[in-house]
C-alpha cells in the first residue's frame, strides 16, 4: 500500500499522483485569477475612492491597514467617513460589523467546499469572503472537479482579488494626497461601477431609485456625511426586497 501526503487543502494523494495533481493545482490557481481579474477592474473607481478618503483621514496609515483587516470597501467606507463625521469609534465600529454581516450568508454558501477543510484552511478562506471571491466559488462550483480543484481555484481568486485591491486603494491614497481637479470625477465613476450591474438584478431598479432617493433626502436634512450610505443602503434594501417579493408572487 503507498503511503499518503497530506496537500495544503487537506487532501491525501499517492507518491505516483503528487506531481499530476500539482499541476492540475496550478491550472485551478490560473483559472481562478483569471477569472477574478474582470471583477478587479470593475472595482477600480470604487477603490480609488476608498483610497482617497483615506488620505482624508487624520491618520492615513492606521485607516490603510484597514484595506486587509476589514476587508470590505463599503464597510471601510463607512468606517472612514463616520470618524471623519466624528462620530465615536465604537458607533463607527458597529456600522462597519453590520455592513459586513452579509458575508455571513455567503460563508454559508461556502459550506460545501471548505466544510471538510483542516481549521486553519477554513479560517484563511474565511477571512477572504467577499461579494467577488463568492460568486467565482460558486461559479466554480457549478463545473465538475474535486473538491481540492475548486479550493485551488478559489486561492487563485483571492490572491488576485487581494493584491488588485491593495494596488488600487494604494494608488488612491496617492492621488488623495494631490489638489487635483481629476478627483471630481471618482465618484461618478465609482457610483456607475456600484450601480451598474444591480440594474440587471431583480429588484436592482427598485433598490437604485430608493437609494437615490434617499441619499437625496439625506442631503437635503443635512445629514452628517457618514450617515448618509447608510441610509441609503438601508432603502435599497427594504426596497429591493419589496420589489422581488411583489415579482414573486405575481
Amino acid at each position: 500500500m503507498q503511503p499518503t501526503h497530506p496537500t495544503v487543502f487537506g487532501q491525501t494523494t499517492t507518491d505516483g499522483s503528487v506531481h499530476s495533481l500539482s499541476r492540475a493545482h496550478r491550472r485551478e490557481v490560473g483559472a481562478g485569477a483569471l477569472a477574478m481579474l474582470p471583477f478587479v477592474v470593475g472595482y477600480v473607481p470604487f477603490g480609488l475612492l476608498v483610497g482617497v478618503a483615506i488620505a482624508r483621514s487624520t491618520d492615513w496609515f492606521a485607516a490603510w491597514t484597514g484595506t486587509i483587516t476589514v476587508y470590505g470597501g463599503s464597510a471601510q467606507l463607512a468606517l472612514l467617513q463616520l470618524l471623519a463625521g466624528g462620530a465615536a469609534a465604537w458607533t463607527a465600529a458597529g456600522a462597519a460589523v453590520l455592513i459586513n454581516a452579509r458575508l455571513l450568508v455567503y460563508s454559508l454558501a461556502l459550506l460545501p467546499t471548505f466544510a471538510s477543510a483542516r481549521l486553519p484552511v477554513r479560517l484563511a478562506a474565511a477571512a477572504f469572503v467577499i461579494e467577488p471571491t463568492w460568486v467565482v466559488a460558486l461559479q466554480r462550483a457549478e463545473s465538475p472537479g474535486t473538491v481540492s480543484e475548486r479550493r485551488w481555484h478559489y486561492a487563485g481568486a483571492t490572491v488576485v482579488l487581494t493584491f488588485g485591491w491593495l494596488l488600487v486603494v494604494t494608488g488612491g491614497l496617492a492621488l488623495g494626497q494631490l489638489s487635483t481637479p481629476s478627483l471630481s470625477v471618482i465618484g461618478p465613476l465609482c457610483l456607475v461601477a456600484i450601480v451598474t450591474p444591480h440594474l440587471r438584478l431583480p429588484g436592482g431598479i427598485a433598490a437604485v431609485i430608493a437609494a437615490g432617493a434617499a441619499t437625496l433626502l439625506g442631503v437635503a436634512m443635512t445629514l452628517p456625511s457618514g450617515v448618509i450610505p447608510l441610509l441609503a443602503m438601508a432603502a435599497a434594501v427594504v426596497a429591493g426586497l419589496g420589489a422581488t417579493r411583489k415579482g414573486t408572487r405575481a
